[in-house]
């Protein structure tokens, strides 16, 4: 019976993780296919476009809010399903506000209705990102148990990860070229698409919370806690570590497809599909690497991280080249290579994320942890937008306007190496209240 109790039950965990296939075909709408419209058929300046798509990572504390509020529903009530379709609910009739956003920017690009309706639409599908994302992972963690929580996780998320360049494909065959009338068909389309899938995940996907049989410990004042937290140099090297890993991996978000249109004048099919083919590399590595070092402990993951922090800087070191050379040959090739770092970069990076937690304040720790991830990221794909439009304004050049967007992402990524170095990983995962020295830092990291 207790063999039974710790085994996960997997058709429950699939059918929990169709969940991020809904979710993947309203994130593209927003975060690639809106983007590339706004920016290049339309020729706004990436600026403000990448802002809105920061929006929702600006407001990352929300997720521990919701949260905290969902852990604190009394017994006999769903603690998870009332803030997962709250927050689902509005991303989705967020949607068509995006063609109307597009016909009102497309006849005046300083439009006040069509950017506050922009801005509206955003909020709306931030808010609701947040509130149901953190509280997603809580069911998914709530539905397995203990011994093979982290298993279910990993399962779910290797969904995330497929269903994007899927969506992507089928969003370029949609809509290959656009206009008006293929945008609203594409939209409806994406949200019907979506409701599906979400609806199947949920259905029947959480029983009523049962009554603690003994009352839990109170919890330790947050101030101080965060206080303590911070005072170790280890925890500080790993929030800079994570910072500035987010926003190099990401600032090229918000610019990627419309580099596709405005230096190789590809149309809004063709670039749509660059999700698929770094996804396709995000996918063959992310679990080739689970694999091969499914054996190791999560603080021994410090050289998968460097590799795939190395292997996600070079490709955006070619991309600049390729920029400069208009080489649209390597296009597609850099970009499965750029998916297979960044798969390499993701496994190692999410286990050094584990391994930096305390048992007694492992919640408080990820959570600090998630949210310097979802800000930084924020502020990454802010930063791409306006590197490429400051650097446009000072050289007159677009391939000169993205090279620099993706020359600088290399450059925060390997100095992100050099960072985690610093980062004495196991001594902290042991428990130790004293960082070794660098030599056994290092010993750690190569063993």
């Amino acid at each position: 019976m207790e063999a039974n109790e710790q085994r996960l039950d997997v058709p429950r965990t699939l059918k929990l993780g169709t969940f991020h296939i809904g979710s993947s075909f309203i994130d593209l709408l927003t975060s690639g296919v809106l983007n590339r419209v706004l920016i290049t058929d339309l020729a706004l300046a990436a600026t403000p476009v990448a802002l809105l798509s920061a929006l929702r990572y600006l407001l990352a504390p929300l997720s521990i809010w919701a949260g905290y509020l969902s852990d604190l529903r009394p017994p006999g009530t769903l603690r998870r399903l009332p803030f997962i379709w709250g927050g689902r609910l509005p991303m989705l009739l967020s949607l068509p506000l995006l063609p109307f956003v597009t016909a009102l920017l497309a006849s005046d690009p300083s439009s006040v209705l069509g950017w506050t309706l922009a801005f509206i639409a955003f909020l709306v599908y931030g808010i609701g990102t947040l509130i149901s994302g953190a509280t997603y992972l809580s069911l998914v963690r709530d539905s397995a148990p203990p011994a093979r929580r982290g298993q279910a996780i990993a399962i779910v998320q290797v969904f995330l990860v497929i269903s994007f360049p899927v969506a992507g494909v089928i969003y370029g065959r949609l809509m290959p070229i656009y206009d008006q009338a293929s945008f609203w068909r594409l939209v409806l389309t994406g949200m019907a698409i979506a409701f599906a899938f979400i609806a199947f995940a949920l259905w029947k996907a959480e029983r009523p919370a049962a009554t603690p049989a003994t009352e839990p410990p109170p919890a330790e004042p947050f101030i101080p806690l965060l206080r303590r937290m911070w005072s170790d140099p280890r925890a500080r090297w790993f929030f800079l570590f994570l910072a500035l890993g987010a926003v190099s991996a990401f600032a090229q978000d918000a610019v990627l497809e419309p580099f596709g249109g405005d230096v190789f004048g590809l149309d809004v099919g063709e670039t749509t599909r660059f999700n698929a083919y770094w996804g396709i590399g995000v996918v063959i590595s992310l679990l080739g690497t689970v694999y091969f070092t499914r054996r190791r402990a999560a603080h021994e993951q410090t050289g998968v991280a460097v590799l795939g922090l190395a292997l996600t800087a070079l490709p955006l070191l070619l991309l600049g080249v390729i920029a400069f050379t208009k080489a649209q040959q390597l296009l597609i090739p850099v970009l499965v290579f750029f998916g297979l770092g960044f798969g390499i970069y993701t496994v190692g990076a999410v286990s050094l994320l584990a391994a930096m937690t305390t048992d007694q304040h492992a919640a408080a720790y990820l959570g600090l942890w998630s949210m310097t991830q979802l800000l930084f990221r924020g502020l990454g794909i802010f930063a791409g937008g306006a590197v490429r439009d400051i650097a446009l304004a000072i050289s007159g050049s677009l391939p000169i306007a993205y090279a620099s967007v993706f020359l600088l992402e290399a450059v925060g990524l390997l100095t992100c190496i050099l960072i985690l170095q610093r980062v004495d990983v196991a001594s902290f995962a042991r428990g130790e209240q004293q960082p070794l020295g660098a030599a056994a830092t290092l010993a750690a990291a190569d063993g």
